[in-house]
Order: structure tokens, then sequence, then C-alpha cells
């Protein structure tokens, strides 16, 4: 699968490597993500693991961002390439932390005595990806309108393993001074490379003369490739919402 997916995206930078570069743009943008995994097991997993699982496991919020450059492929498409760094993840939650309970076989136990109430610890689990997306849009709306329009974005990343560790955070206690630990998580064993398809809006303003707009972009992020190679296998998914700037050189202006 990875290597047919490896393929398939290179085919398509192809593609648009031999298309002329009409009406050029430069996108930057940062992007706000909430990210989530789907979860299967190397060896099956008991009913008991996948329940105490979902139960445990939530969103995590986090930072990406992108730099863009796009063309038009048509009179209303586009094709867009470039680099996005992609912050993905998932929080496991664990409550209800006692006297000489163990935190995490990397940390040790809970020695705290001086809080009371629900002591609890959020372990973020972070795949940080630099990727090389590959994005097709098509004008939906806008058409009678001078400074808005409105975009159906989709297509597909490839995407290398930048850094993954788990950061843990303490909540109503701490554990040797300290509140907040990062572990490497080498039982994870997180894959080198994975891969996405995005599917998303895009809605352009312009803001400044006849080339500079702001653009809001939500995406889904949808895994094709698993994040890793442990006995617990993380699909990673996410919403996120890019917000940037977009210059377009006035093509009056060209050469």
């Amino acid at each position: 699968m990875k290597h047919k997916f490896i393929l398939i995206f290179c085919l398509l930078t192809g593609l648009a490597a031999e298309a002329q570069f009409k009406e050029p743009s430069y996108s930057f943008a940062v992007v706000p993500t909430l990210g989530n995994r789907l979860i299967s097991f190397k060896s099956g997993g008991s009913a008991y693991v996948k329940d105490s699982l979902k139960k445990a496991d939530g969103w995590r919020d986090a930072i990406g961002a992108s730099v863009i450059f796009g063309f038009k492929s048509g009179k209303t498409s586009r094709i867009f390439i470039g680099f996005q760094f992609h912050n993905f993840g998932f929080t496991r939650k664990k409550e209800n932390i006692r006297f000489k309970d163990t935190i995490h076989p990397d940390i040790g136990i809970m020695n705290d005595l001086s809080q009371t109430g629900n002591n609890y610890v959020d372990f973020n689990y972070r795949y940080m990806y630099l990727a090389v997306p590959f994005l097709m849009s098509k004008q939906i709306s806008g058409k009678n309108m001078k400074s808005s329009t409105l975009h159906l974005l989709f297509g597909g990343s490839l995407a290398g393993l930048v850094k993954h560790d788990i950061k843990a955070q303490f909540h109503g206690f701490s554990a040797f001074g300290k509140k907040e630990f990062k572990l490497e998580d080498k039982e994870s064993q997180p894959g080198l490379l994975n891969g996405n398809l995005h599917i998303g809006l895009r809605l352009e303003n312009l803001v400044y003369g006849k080339s500079t707009f702001v653009f809001v972009q939500p995406t889904v992020y949808v895994p094709i490739l698993g994040a890793n190679y442990g006995e617990q296998r993380h699909h990673l998914f996410a919403l996120g919402l890019e917000v940037g700037l977009m210059y377009q050189p006035n093509k009056e202006k060209l050469p």
C-alpha cells in the first residue's frame, strides 16, 4: 500500500511539473488542528483493553503551518504544491492517580502527598511531520462577487516523520518537582513515512490591491498509512483550519 501511494504521488507531481505555471500564487498559513486516532492491534487486543483506551483517549489540539505554491490549471480550477508541517496525535488521560501508583514506567511512582482531589495525567502522543501536499481546487461559488470566492479542495500528501514523543502533563500533583515530562515512546515504533487524504473548503477574500488575499481553509485529514508499527497501531486523523495570506501577482502586471 505504501509503495502504491508513493508511486501515485510521484505521477501526480510529475504531471504538475509538466503543466504551465499560469497565474501563480503563494500562500502562507498557520494551521490550528484537533487530532485523534483510530486504533488497531497487532495481536488483536482484548475487549477490556479496547474499551479502556476508548474511554481514555481523546482529541489533542496543536499548531501546524504551510507554505504553498499554486497555479491555474483551468478556468475555475487550481493545483497546489508545497510544504506543510503537520502536528498530529491524540491525548490519553490517566485519572485517579494515588500515592505510590505508577504514573508511567519511564517516570516512576506518584510520591506527592501535598495535593488532594482528582489527580490525573494527560499523555499527549505527538507525531510531527514535514509533508509535501498535492492538492486540487475547484471554484464552487463567488463567480459574481468581486472580492470573495469559495473553493472545494481535495488531494493528498506524503509526509516524513520529524519527531515523535509523548508529552506528559500533570494535573493536581507533581513528580520529582516537575509538572511535565517528555517521553521517547520507543515502544510505539513510529514509522518514517505517512500519508493523508485532504478534503476541505477554501474561502478567499481580497484584502489589499488586486493581489493580496486572506483565506480560511477548514480541512479534514484522513490517514492512508498507519503512524507506527507497535502493538497498538495509531491511524491519525485531524481537523485543521488553515488561516493565512495568499499573494497572486496581478496578471495585468505580468510581462
